[in-house]
């Protein structure tokens, strides 16, 4: 069943990172497809014209690199200067990490990890946010993790990220509930995205079907979530009726949370 439907976006300038696979592909089509005007951003040039072929809405490529702030000014001006002063935004960019323990972690992984997932987040926060309270309403919702709420060993760079994900939105919700403006975060479980293939490849090279296979056995449901279950909720936390929800991780994990 659809959270959404096209009146609820119709017209509104939507920003998302990340967009040009997994999760930030599914959600910048599924905005275009109910009528947002939607800037599609990632590092990938390609993967996010790509994302603008699978559409029959209006979405525009933009290359960014997230962990830059230039960058993520550049491409909030970019949204504004082509549909006016975005009121939606899915700020997703983010990387898998490394896979290995604190000990050897390198200060270049750790560094490059914070810089995307972390820092991205930030930047993405502090040029969007000004422009919606120009438009006087809007609605972000930032991509946590299960790894938001608990540790996980060797996951160290990407488990601190994600935490600082969800203190980030709780900050953000704070100071601009008064503008009209709602702060939101998912924290999903294992998703069947590029991410996560390279994540079980990094785990287990050698055999990462088995990696996949420990993770669907780890989860109640028994599987990964598709991108489209994903992209659901978070066009149910951008909806511009559902006004009093912010500051709030809304786990989307196939149960993995509550056992």
């Amino acid at each position: 069943m659809n959270t959404s439907t096209e009146s609820d976006f119709q017209g509104r300038s939507a920003i998302v990172t990340g967009a040009g696979s997994g999760i930030g592909r599914a959600v910048a089509l599924a905005l275009a497809e109910r009528g947002a005007k939607v800037l599609a951003v990632d590092i990938n040039p390609d993967a996010a014209k790509e994302t603008v072929s699978l559409s029959q809405g209006e979405i525009v490529a933009h290359r960014a690199d997230v962990s830059q702030s230039e960058d993520v000014r550049d491409y909030a001006a970019a949204a504004t200067s082509l549909h006016g002063f975005p009121t939606i935004f899915f700020n997703n960019a983010g990387i898998e990490g490394v896979h290995r323990s604190i000990a050897d972690t390198s200060e270049d992984d750790w560094l490059r990890t914070v810089g995307v997932n972390l820092n991205g987040v930030f930047w993405g926060l502090k040029h969007v946010l000004p422009l919606m309270r120009q438009a006087g309403s809007g609605a972000v919702v930032n991509t946590g993790s299960i790894l938001s709420l608990k540790g996980a060993p060797d996951r160290s760079d990407y488990v601190a990220t994600k935490h600082a994900v969800l203190g980030l939105t709780r900050t953000a919700a704070s100071e601009v509930a008064k503008d009209g403006i709602k702060v939101n975060c998912i924290c999903p479980g294992p998703v069947d995205t590029p991410l996560m293939t390279r994540s079980e490849i990094l785990v287990n090279p050698g055999d990462p079907s088995y990696e996949r296979n420990r993770f669907e056995q780890g989860t109640p449901a028994g599987r990964y979530a598709t991108t489209a279950e994903i992209a659901e909720l978070v066009l149910f936390l951008l909806r511009p009726d559902i006004t009093y929800l912010t500051g709030t991780a809304v786990n989307i994990d196939g149960g993995i949370m509550a056992v």
